[in-house]
């Protein structure tokens, strides 16, 4: 039954908050992997700039006063605290997306720490249920053999 499953075409999914890539893991009949990249999703909100974002004077910074010394016209935390909340929405539906429509049964994701188990949480379950193995990591600019090593050696987190 293990030999079988080992067999068996795997999908690799690496994110992190820029960057989504999905690879084919097939192995040959002398067990050899062999990885082959499917796509590459570059979220280019995550690369823009925060004064880009604002649309009006209201969400900058103004010159400081006496009387206001330093202080913001609007505090943009919440607004970079929604900004990755979209973020992460927009790379669970990828990853949604990419599960539903590989036709593979086993997946395998990497996603940086911080953004992990919050990727898992806007997943849905039938679709979590498809993931194997998890790796808390940022794996998103490592070479295919690396990627491959983390996977196959790392004794990863089971969903």
């Amino acid at each position: 039954m293990r030999s079988l499953q080992i067999m068996k075409s795997k999908l690799l999914i690496v994110a992190d908050l820029g960057l989504v890539k999905a690879y084919k893991l097939d192995f040959t009949p002398n067990h050899t992997p062999r990885l082959e990249q499917l796509e590459e999703i570059v979220l280019e909100e995550a690369h823009s700039r925060l004064l880009d974002k604002l649309t009006d004077e209201a969400g900058r910074h103004s010159s400081p006063t006496q009387k206001n010394w330093g202080a913001p016209l609007a505090d943009d935390h919440n607004f970079k605290l929604e900004f990755k909340r979209r973020l992460i929405r927009q790379i669970s539906d990828h990853i949604r997306r990419l599960i539903e429509r590989s036709g593979c049964d086993v997946c395998w994701l990497a996603a940086h720490k911080e953004i992990n188990q919050k990727i898992l949480d806007e997943l849905p379950p039938a679709v979590c249920n498809r993931i194997k193995k998890n790796l808390p990591r940022d794996l998103t600019k490592v070479g295919q053999k690396e990627l491959l090593d983390q996977f196959l050696n790392a004794n990863a987190s089971i969903i």
